[in-house]
C-alpha cells in the first residue's frame, strides 16, 4: 500500500517537473524568436504600386507626362511617429533649405533647394541632354509612413525635381523651369540614413518585440 502511494507521488512529481521544463523551454524559444526579429527588412515588391500618390501630389501647373516612377522604401520595427521625427531632426542637423513644409504624424512633404551640383547629382542623365545652363533646382520630397499589422512601419520616399536655368538653344522657348526625373540618389540616401540610425538605436537598447520605445524629439 505504502509502496503504491510512494510510486503515485513520485509519478506526480515527475509529471510536474516535466511540465515545468517544457514550459521553460517554450518561453525560452519565444524569447529567442523575439530577440531575433530584425529591426530592418526590405519592402515587398508591391510597394511601388503606390506611385499614384506621387502623381497626385505633383505641383499645380505641371503638364509633363510620362515621368518614370521612382522612389525608395524601407520597413522598420519602429513607430511611424518615431521615423518621421527622426527624419525632421536629421534635416535640421543638415541645415537643409526647406520651404512649403507640410507635416502629419505619418507623413512629411517639403520642398528642398538644391545648388547646381546637387541638382545634377540627384537627377537622371536627361538633365545633361537638354542644352540648358543650369543654375540650380528644387525637389519636392514626399515621405509617407504606414503602420503595418505585424508591428513594422513602411516608409516610402519619393522626389519630384525642377531645374532652373537658361536654354542655350536660340530657337527654343525659354522656360521658368524644367521637370526632371530622379535617379533615386536622394531617396536611397534617406533610406540608408534611416537604416543606419534605427539599427544603431536597436543595438543600444534591450531587445524589444514589435514597436520600440519612443525616441525623444531632437531640439532644433
Amino acid at each position: 500500500m505504502f509502496r503504491g502511494q510512494f510510486l503515485g507521488t513520485l509519478r506526480s512529481r515527475m509529471s510536474f517537473l516535466l511540465f515545468g521544463a517544457l514550459m521553460w523551454l517554450s518561453a525560452g524559444s519565444a524569447q529567442q524568436s523575439t530577440a531575433a526579429k530584425p529591426v530592418v527588412r526590405p519592402c515587398a515588391d508591391s510597394w511601388s504600386d503606390s506611385g499614384s500618390q506621387r502623381k497626385k501630389d505633383r505641383p499645380k501647373g505641371s503638364t509633363k507626362k510620362g515621368h518614370q516612377e521612382t522612389g525608395a522604401c524601407i520597413e522598420l520595427a519602429f513607430s511611424a511617429l518615431d521615423i518621421q521625427e527622426y527624419l525632421q531632426s536629421y534635416a535640421r542637423t543638415r541645415q537643409w533649405k526647406i520651404s512649403e513644409s507640410g507635416l502629419t504624424e505619418d507623413s512629411w512633404t517639403f520642398s528642398l533647394e538644391l545648388d547646381k551640383d546637387e541638382f545634377l547629382r540627384d537627377t537622371t542623365e536627361d538633365s545633361n541632354k537638354k542644352r540648358v545652363e543650369w543654375t540650380g533646382g528644387t525637389v519636392r520630397v514626399h515621405v509617407n509612413t504606414v503602420q503595418l499589422p505585424d508591428g513594422y512601419s513602411r516608409t516610402i520616399v519619393r522626389g519630384s525635381f525642377r531645374g532652373y536655368g537658361r536654354s542655350v538653344d536660340q530657337f527654343a522657348a525659354q522656360k521658368e523651369y524644367w521637370e526632371l526625373d530622379s535617379n533615386n540618389n536622394l531617396e536611397n540616401s534617406l533610406v540608408s540614413v534611416m537604416r543606419t540610425h534605427f539599427t544603431a538605436i536597436s543595438s543600444a537598447e534591450i531587445p524589444h518585440a514589435g514597436i520600440s520605445p519612443r525616441i525623444s524629439r531632437a531640439k532644433p
